[in-house]
């Protein structure tokens, strides 16, 4: 990957850790990252981000940073509404998801919040209760080492694999085509 391709996935990943530790909100964090760093996926993809924080509605369960990302892979690469017979589309966006979630797991073992949980902070929360997600926060939550490092790093990887694609779209994914 050249350095210009390595900057932007980089800036990817600086803006979504400095979003998710100020705002929070997983998902729209990696959303906000990836169109402040030039993807043109819409507003109004963002917004429909807001449920998917702590693994969907603090269910613990898909990662928020993980399904941010793969709404901004659908949604420059999916099919279209009326188009909706067409596969080539849909194959497409299977095989840059699949490149997504192979460094994704490659990384973090799961996809799962309440893993990613146990990965990072050695037990997971209950995002629903109060008391949860203040001891969430007091082991280190907000803090760049935690979930703030996910979301740079699903906002990193997500260009890397649309970047990736671009440069070689008949390698090791092609066969999702």
């Amino acid at each position: 990957m050249d350095d210009k391709k390595m900057t932007r996935a980089e800036s990817a990943f600086a803006t979504g850790l400095q979003t998710e530790m100020k705002f929070g909100g997983c998902g729209q964090c990696v959303l906000y990252s990836l169109i402040k760093n030039g993807l043109d996926v819409s507003k109004d993809v963002f917004r429909s981000a807001s449920g998917l924080a702590a693994g969907v509605g603090r269910q613990g369960e898909t990662c928020g940073a993980v399904t941010g990302a793969i709404l901004a892979i659908s949604a420059l690469n999916g099919r279209e509404f009326d188009k909706l017979a067409e596969t080539a589309a849909r194959n497409k966006t299977f095989a840059l998801c699949y490149r997504f979630i192979d460094k994704f797991k490659a990384e973090y073992g799961s996809i799962q919040c309440r893993d990613i949980q146990k990965k990072l902070y050695g037990k997971s929360y209950d995002m629903t209760k109060f008391e949860d997600f203040q001891a969430f926060l007091a082991d280190g939550g907000h803090e760049p080492q935690g979930c703030p490092a996910v979301v740079g790093n699903a906002a990193k990887w997500a260009i890397e694999a649309l970047e990736e694609d671009a440069a070689d779209p008949q390698d090791e994914y092609a066969m999702f085509r």
